[in-house]
């Protein structure tokens, strides 16, 4: 027997929760890009040095993040 009403309350809580991910995500993503290009303007070795950094952040977190998506997909 399926719990229809409590199925879709799931599935309302789980919109909106997503809603409000993707408008923080996305002020986020907003003030990054600002910020990126501000200091793109005022440094011109800026592109080569996030290059590095970034490589270096994505080889730090790369097994913790492998981790988080294991269990999603679970």
């Amino acid at each position: 027997m399926v719990n229809e009403e409590g199925l879709r309350d799931t599935l309302l809580a789980l919109a909106e929760n997503n809603r409000m991910i993707y408008i923080s995500l996305t002020s986020v993503m907003n003030e990054l890009a600002a910020l990126r290009e501000t200091v793109r303007g005022l440094d011109p070795t800026f592109a080569e040095i996030m290059e590095n950094r970034r490589q270096a952040a994505a080889q730090n977190s790369a097994e913790y993040a492998e981790q988080i998506i294991a269990g999603y997909d679970l």
